[in-house]
């Protein structure tokens, strides 16, 4: 009897364990198949959580330092009025790139943890069943790498006169994570840093090359060709 007892205990665990490796592997398999669906939601609202905190760094930086573009940017000229050469301070730049950088990734610090309300007939990506069942909570988790830069523009606005931008360009990697699955993308954005409009004498074609060692702005090349 107790070698009997003890074979069907034997028997019940081995049924208790191909059961739970099997539900296990039915995880694993809906894991793998909507995970292509629950990434493509957790990337847009990834999106949209790093583009307001860049929008919102950006004003958060220049509002607080008063940033304006005789701050960053001083105008040559000779003695008849025309314009020799714009020349960017790049230790302010820098400075400027560097605060902008940290804001951005202390604001997405604050906002990389976020849930995902997904109805489950979203996904089986049937444009029948989308939007319709319970809703399934994903927790996911968000990181960043910001990387800024800077470019001038000119546009023409009128006769001898030019409305110089100075851009910030901001490129940001940057990676989703749910249990046991990781998703990178990138996200581009630019925003205004300052702008003036040139008054005076503008030559038909002038290039200004800055050429500063160990800074970011090496070979920058202000171009006023082709403005009229």
């Amino acid at each position: 009897m107790r070698k009997f007892a003890k074979k069907r205990k034997l028997s019940l665990l081995k049924r208790w364990l191909i059961v739970i490796l099997a539900l296990f592997l039915i995880f694993v398999i809906c894991v793998i198949s909507v995970k292509p669906f629950v990434f493509v939601y957790a990337k847009s609202e990834a999106e949209t959580i790093i583009l307001n905190s860049a929008n919102e760094a950006v004003l958060n930086v220049l509002s607080k330092n008063d940033i304006t573009y005789s701050d960053i940017s001083i105008i040559s000229r000779d003695d008849s009025g025309m314009i020799t050469g714009i020349e960017i301070d790049i230790e302010k730049v820098n400075l400027l790139k560097s605060s902008l950088s940290n804001e951005i990734s202390r604001i997405v610090a604050s906002r990389n943890k976020y849930e995902l309300n997904i109805p489950i007939g979203s996904l089986f990506g049937n444009e029948y069943t989308t939007g319709y069942g319970p809703k399934i909570k994903f927790k996911m988790r968000l990181t960043e790498t910001a990387v800024l830069d800077f470019e001038s523009k000119f546009i023409a606005a009128g006769i001898n006169n030019v409305l110089h931008q100075i851009i910030i360009k901001i490129d940001i990697s940057a990676s989703v994570l749910m249990i046991g699955c990781t998703e990178s993308f990138k996200v581009s954005t630019t925003a205004l840093a300052a702008q003036t409009v040139i008054s005076g004498k503008v030559p038909d074609s002038f290039t200004n090359v800055i050429e500063q060692p160990n800074n970011d702005l090496a070979d920058e090349v202000f171009n006023f060709g082709g403005l009229g």
